[in-house]
């Protein structure tokens, strides 16, 4: 079931002050490894494709997409705490990067996939997205990934 605020949260812009939070979801729920510097790049790059999930002051989710070009997007990192996986967090984080994507323009979002992230994969297809093709020796540790694709209209 799809939620939209989690104890007076939700979704909102990722703010600067967010990026301690965002590091520590980052290490302890993806399997590489990122830098403050790159997870701030993300958010320079295309900061109104950067959101966060929030109960309280504390960030438990967040999406970082960019703009490919001027009608295609990419989902870089999704990502949810532990504790409140499988709560709708990752749901209502896509839905909102997709309705802003919408909103400007794009007409198209990808995403890479661990091949054997089996969740993911069916989380991204009751989605709406398909699988493209696969990227050999995609992730650091020579792991495959497939792109998964969705046109917005």
């Amino acid at each position: 079931m799809a939620m939209t605020t989690f104890e007076y949260g939700g979704i909102r812009h990722f703010d600067p002050l967010d990026i301690d939070d965002v590091m520590e979801i980052c290490s302890t729920s993806l399997s590489e490894t990122y830098s403050k510097s790159v997870v701030y790049e993300i958010f320079l790059t295309w900061h109104e494709g950067f959101f966060v999930f929030t109960s309280g002051n504390k960030v438990i989710g967040f999406l970082a997409g960019s703009r490919k070009t001027i009608h295609d997007a990419r989902v870089l990192l999704l990502a949810t705490r532990e504790k409140y996986r499988n709560l709708g967090i990752g749901f209502e984080l896509m839905n909102k990067f997709e309705e802003k994507c919408r909103y400007s323009g794009i007409l198209s979002v990808r995403l890479e996939v661990r091949t054997d992230n089996v969740l993911g994969i069916k989380f991204y297809k009751r989605l709406g997205y398909s699988i493209t093709s696969t990227l050999q020796s995609y992730y650091s540790d020579g792991s495959d990934a497939y792109v998964m694709w969705k046109p917005l209209f």
